[in-house]
């Protein structure tokens, strides 16, 4: 008789209910009373939400681990504002409800290593993050911002645990696209804010010594993260238009060269040149090396938006303050180079070699290269930060890390020929644009590009799992998936 069974089946969802709903309710009460103890009242609000949603958070963390990462995947290129008001503390103090992402990315993929999954992980994290993420550690010795130290090597942490985590989840082609599409569709959200932007003429306003004006920032903390995040989005989506990466139907592809040129109009509005320059490599290499027919008409519309006035002020600047002389204030990239030139002067022989520690450029630099209010800016430019923070052996770290995952993701051609492509491309970009941004720092687009990464390679190698196995023997998907080490990837 099934009734029994159903009955005892909405008993239990009821009892599971109760305990979400009694649960939820103790953690408004909770977020109510701390909020009455710590901060004031205009915050009350969003504190007691944050509460709430960190015992969601915590559930799903507990009960649905893959549908916890699908969402942080679809939202969190949303999420920056809102998790801004539940900032408590100033300065690199401050923890907020973002830090409860970082520790959830790290914890679900501690879970899924533990469980049954088995994944290559220290093979991985050797010919990738592990070089780096050592010395990195390493340097919170001596470092003299510890406490934002250690949250910037929690914040790289992260960006190798969702690397391997698309090892977990990525089993075969299916859930290769499902995923990859999780991420393209977490651009209509940043989409539409930042067009909301461009049509009221609002988002950030540039400090004056910048002379950027109003660039658009939609969903994110800073344009430029908004515009290396615009990048990631168009290249996948171009070359799904041209029929690669993943499947999608008829009408789908009718849509998308529309929505592609809506992201590039934003991407103008971020006024991100490196990021400009990024896109244009992107096209050039594509038409070069992919569709030769395409050349003519993407060399078209490069020379079109130069006819853009932003576009065309934004680049002319480039042309005039790069000496200082008569008192001409430098321009952006030339400033950069006396700020990297006088870093190099500031650093003693000795510390060549290790650093002056984690996050020490930004508070060294204040001494070197004060800014127009007396702080210190940041390196802008990743090379320049890794060996000022870790010398010798922090740059090497990164270089490994640049060099080794663009050999692997080199590979993806032999099975894939434009999937591994677009992979080796986003991996060039962004070893170009680390000369000139501090692109380490930028979270959120961090998070999604090695994602996707991990995703290309993780069904390149069950593809070549599935070469390698004898004819006729199944292979085994799911959980239970026995990866073949790196052989094919080395």
């Amino acid at each position: 008789m099934p009734f029994p069974a159903l009955r005892v089946q909405w008993r239990d969802h009821a009892v599971a209910s109760m305990v979400v709903v009694t649960g939820l309710v103790l953690a408004l009460l909770g977020g109510w009373g701390a909020g009455h103890l710590m901060i004031d009242g205009r915050h009350l609000l969003i504190l007691m939400v944050a509460v709430a949603a960190s015992f969601v958070l915590g559930l799903l963390f507990l009960y649905a681990r893959e549908t916890l990462l699908l969402l942080i995947i679809l939202f969190r290129s949303n999420l920056d504002p809102i998790l801004g008001m539940t900032k408590i503390g100033g300065g690199s103090a401050g923890i907020s409800l973002g830090g409860l992402f970082n520790a959830l990315i790290l914890g679900l993929l501690v879970m899924e290593l533990l469980g049954r999954r088995r994944v290559p992980i220290a093979r991985l994290l050797v010919r990738t993050w592990l070089p780096l993420l050592t010395v990195m550690v390493i340097t919170l010795a001596y470092t003299p911002r510890l406490v934002a130290g250690i949250k910037n090597d929690l914040a790289l942490m992260s960006y190798a645990a969702i690397f391997l985590l698309a090892f977990v989840y990525v089993r075969d082609r299916p859930s290769h696209d499902f995923w990859l599409r999780a991420v393209l569709l977490s651009s209509v959200g940043p989409a539409l804010f930042g067009l909301y932007q461009a049509l009221t003429h609002t988002g950030f306003q540039a400090p004056a010594y910048e002379g950027d004006g109003l660039r658009i920032d939609s969903t994110f903390t800073h344009p430029n993260i908004f515009a290396f995040y615009l990048v990631l989005m168009v290249s996948m989506l171009f070359v799904a238009w041209r029929g690669g990466l993943i499947e999608v139907s008829a009408k789908v592809r009718r849509l998308l060269p529309i929505y592609i040129l809506l992201l590039l109009f934003l991407l103008m509005g971020t006024k991100t040149r490196s990021a400009w320059g990024a896109m244009a490599f992107f096209f050039l290499a594509y038409a070069l090396f992919m569709e030769r027919k395409l050349l003519p008409l993407l060399l078209l519309a490069g020379f079109a938006s130069l006819l853009l006035p932003d576009v065309r002020e934004r680049i002319s600047e480039l042309t005039t303050g790069n000496s200082g002389m008569y008192y001409q204030p430098l321009n952006s990239f030339a400033w950069r180079k006396e700020m990297w030139a006088a870093a190099l002067r500031f650093m003693e022989p000795v510390h060549f070699l290790y650093g002056y520690g984690k996050e020490s450029f930004e508070y060294y630099s204040r001494q070197f290269f004060p800014m127009f209010d007396g702080g210190g800016p940041p390196a802008h430019n990743v090379y320049m930060q890794v060996f000022f923070d870790g010398g010798l052996l922090g740059l090497g770290g990164f270089l490994w890390l640049l060099l080794s995952t663009g050999a692997l993701v080199a590979q993806v051609r032999k099975t894939d020929r434009l999937e591994g492509f677009l992979w080796i491309t986003l991996v060039l970009e962004f070893a170009m644009v680390s000369v000139s941004d501090n692109m380490l720092d930028y979270l959120v687009f961090q998070w999604y590009f090695w994602f996707v990464l991990g995703v290309g390679l993780s069904l390149h190698e069950v593809r070549l799992a599935q070469r390698t196995r004898p004819q006729g023997q199944a292979v085994t998907s799911g959980p239970e998936i026995v990866r073949p080490g790196l052989r094919g990837l080395a």
